[in-house]
């Protein structure tokens, strides 16, 4: 019995002699476990931030690549070229272009009866220097142009807005030679932060229908 006595006497004083956090050492461990939660939440958030863009910037890589393989269909059925820039009302250089493809009936099978050809035409975004859409539409006889109100639009986020160039016979197309379309079509949805992320394609696409020079 004394034994025992003895025994629960020298637990009491072991734990009363065990003495608990203070409030300084719990803000501390409060602090530091803020400071390791933060951490693992930014890796999460800049993770997820890179997925989402690499996401859209895959989407319009796909986009400008359908754009130009429709494009490339409208060309080699075009009997001609021209790669102007678009006036305004009142005749005025606006900062938009347009490509106008005469087509002759039975080469596309989706241009409509009584349409003369296929237009496409870029047109900026909100007002930008940096971010333009392009449009594609059928050409009427009555001439309506291209642009961002009366065509289909293709893709956005184009940092340029001419993207054609067409070279006269005589004009570095030689004799004997079709006429071709050189096409550069840039993409990059956050071009003024990252330029050098653009994803620019190139082709030269020659005017099957047109005749050589």
């Amino acid at each position: 019995m004394v034994r025992r006595c003895q025994v629960l006497a020298a637990a009491r004083r072991r734990l009363g002699d065990e003495a608990g956090y203070s409030l300084v050492e719990l803000l501390i461990i409060m602090f530091i476990l803020l400071l390791v939660i933060g951490a693992l939440a930014d890796g999460f958030t800049s993770a997820s931030r890179a997925e989402v863009d690499q996401t859209n910037r895959a989407s319009d890589q796909q986009a400008a690549r359908q754009a130009l393989d429709r494009m490339r269909k409208d060309i080699h059925c075009a009997t001609n070229a021209r790669a102007p820039q678009i006036l305004d009302g009142s005749g005025n250089p606006t900062d938009a272009w347009l490509l106008d493809l005469p087509i002759s009936s039975g080469c596309l099978v989706d241009l409509p009866a009584g349409d003369s050809g296929v237009q496409w035409c870029t047109a900026p975004i909100n007002g930008s220097t940096t971010r333009y859409g392009l449009y594609r539409t059928f050409e009427t006889p009555s001439g309506t142009p291209c642009n961002a109100a009366n065509a289909d639009f293709q893709v956005d986020y184009i940092t340029k807005s001419n993207l054609w160039t067409v070279p006269d016979c005589g004009a570095g197309v030689a004799a004997g030679q079709i006429k071709t379309v050189f096409v550069d079509l840039p993409v990059n949805r956050d071009y003024p932060k990252r330029p050098s992320r653009t994803y620019d394609l190139q082709d030269k696409i020659g005017l099957r229908n047109a005749g050589a020079c």
